[in-house]
């Protein structure tokens, strides 16, 4: 499973506000660094639940094709997923790239921004049972929270073909090309699924 998000368009009106440091008297100074801090937060809009929205909602199972869910309605796409996530065979488990830091996180605060509903058998205390989901950022670092590694770094690492583009930039390519942006998903589902196999299955 994996989700693209994008920054919302009204995420500057939930930004923190910034301050220049003391020393800065000059008031051309001034407007330049809040403007470049106000840049840098827009930047990083999609990674927070407070000035983001799901854009898709990736899920590809081990012998089937990639199903990306997108609404331009956010709350029904959650809802959509929900349901879609919810038909888990016994026997089946999710299987995540830094799942349990972003995307699952991401998709539980949404619902509650919108009033959305979490299926009662989300672990809102993040506390996956190993039966069920299997983050694979997790399994990569073997208990060490230090230890930081990208999909693309990893997959590479594997012997597994690299990402085809920067997730940062997903909320562009969908305003752009829509066909690019659905196949970057489908790809990194599948390069999700191949590490999978290659760490874990077995």
């Amino acid at each position: 499973m994996d989700i693209e998000t994008t920054g919302r368009a009204d995420a500057a009106d939930y930004l923190p506000p910034i301050e220049a440091p003391g020393n800065y008297k000059d008031l051309a100074k001034i407007e330049a660094y809040l403007a470049e801090k106000r840049a840098a937060q827009l930047e990083r809009a999609a990674l927070s639940a407070e000035t983001a929205r799901i854009l898709c909602v990736g899920i590809l199972r081990m012998s089937g094709e990639p199903l990306v869910i997108h609404d331009d309605d956010e709350r029904r796409l959650l809802r959509e997923a929900w349901l879609e996530l919810e038909t888990r065979e016994e026997d089946e488990i999710f299987v995540t790239f830094n799942g349990s830091r972003f995307d699952w996180p991401m998709l539980a605060r949404r619902c509650y921004a919108l009033g959305v509903p979490v299926p009662s058998w989300f672990p809102c205390d993040g506390r996956w049972p190993h039966r069920t989901h299997c983050d694979l950022f997790t399994l990569w670092q073997c208990g060490d929270r230090t230890e930081i590694i990208s999909l693309d770094r990893l997959a590479r690492l594997c012997g597994q073909p690299g990402k085809t583009a920067n997730g940062a930039h997903f909320g562009k390519l969908w305003r752009t090309d829509r066909t690019a942006a659905l196949e970057y998903l489908r790809h990194d589902l599948e390069l999700t699924r191949d590490l999978w196999q290659c760490m874990a299955a077995n």
